[in-house]
């Protein structure tokens, strides 16, 4: 885990590794199917399976991190591997590796 800025929440939140990822992956990867088992299991309606079937991912998140984070699409986005590396002015990832400016300061990453 690893601590950064996410310009989409626009705070400082816990990146998952890849180790940490694949205690995750399976609990929010195939989103229609774990809603249609939660609506078969728990005799639900769409807006709650889709409010309560993605708890055991936000509690594993928690559990790795100790950061609540009770959106699950947010952790979708907070994977280290997702981003580039730092940027050498304030630090936060770059949205790609191949970034050519960094998204959160604006500054150019190419050289003249």
């Amino acid at each position: 885990m690893e601590m950064n800025f996410c310009w989409r929440c626009k705070t400082e939140v816990p990146f998952l590794n890849e180790v940490e990822w694949s205690e995750i992956d399976h609990l929010i990867s195939d989103q229609v199917k774990i809603i249609k088992k939660y609506r078969e299991e728990h005799g639900s309606d769409l807006q709650s399976a889709s409010e309560n079937a993605f708890k055991p991912a936000t509690e594993k998140y928690f559990e790795l991190t100790g950061f609540l984070e009770i959106n699950y699409l947010a952790i979708l986005h907070h994977r280290r591997s997702l981003y580039g590396p730092k940027c050498n002015f304030c630090s936060n990832f770059l949205c790609t590796s191949k970034a050519t400016f960094c998204a959160n300061c604006g500054k150019s990453l190419v050289t003249s």
